[in-house]
């Protein structure tokens, strides 16, 4: 028997249903548009945590090409420091888990196709969600990706050609240890910090994302961790 897909839109404020055959539940919520000329927007792919880049490259293997629906589909990584034997060093982690971020201006299209690859849809949750990232938080993203660098997966411990690694912050303390000021992305959010660990090289900052308040941990340098890979 074929299953239902309820897809929840939010167009100009106002939820409305539509109701299709050979799909399961998901929730889609789409901004509406104010009328005017049509611009990509971004929107959020929940998938299964661990699997994100997998779905991302699967999406660019078979949906990519003459009629695609949609302009960039990628993962967000960003570089964080520990200290092993004795030493301090570079590792990447994700920093969105179960996060595939899409840009597209036909959301409805693209998510039906998505729905239709087998493999793709092995990497979504039974309930997963696919909605879109409010101007704020796209300006979020936009600042983070503005810090971003791009190294081949073969340096980055990452299974895919290339790697949008969001640089670590260089920050510097006062006396008493407390962070005073930040270069790169954290810059922006120095009051949003919530919890600092200076010893794990990290920060906590919350911000509005995905439609509720969340806690981002950033990863963080000091001067003098260590010489700068090229």
């Amino acid at each position: 028997m074929a299953k239902h897909a309820f897809f929840e839109l939010w167009n100009g404020g106002f939820p409305f249903v539509l109701e299709g055959e050979g799909y399961e539940r998901v929730c889609f919520l789409v901004q509406g548009g104010n009328g005017g000329g049509v611009r990509d927007m971004w929107y959020v792919i929940q998938t299964i945590t661990g699997k994100e880049q997998e779905l991302a490259d699967i999406i660019e293997k078979v949906m990519a090409g003459e009629g695609q629906k949609y302009e960039h589909c990628f993962v967000i990584y960003q570089e964080c420091v520990r200290r092993r034997n004795g030493r301090r060093e570079l590792y990447v982690e994700t920093l969105f888990p179960s996060y595939v971020f899409v840009e597209t201006n036909q959301p409805e299209e693209f998510f039906l196709d998505l729905k239709q690859v087998p493999r793709a849809a092995n990497f979504l949750q039974v309930d997963g969600c696919f909605w879109n990232i409010y101007e704020e938080e796209e300006e979020f993203l936009r600042r983070m990706l503005e810090s971003c660098i791009v190294k081949k997966s073969n340096k980055m411990g990452i299974n895919c050609g290339q790697a949008y690694v969001i640089h670590s912050s260089l920050v510097w303390v006062n006396e008493e240890g407390q962070i005073q000021g930040a270069e790169g992305v954290l810059g922006f959010y120095l009051n949003k910090i919530v919890k600092q660990r200076l010893r794990k090289r990290s920060v906590v900052i919350e911000i509005p994302f995905c439609g509720r308040m969340r806690r981002i941990r950033l990863g963080i340098r000091l001067k003098g961790d260590f010489c700068e890979a090229e």
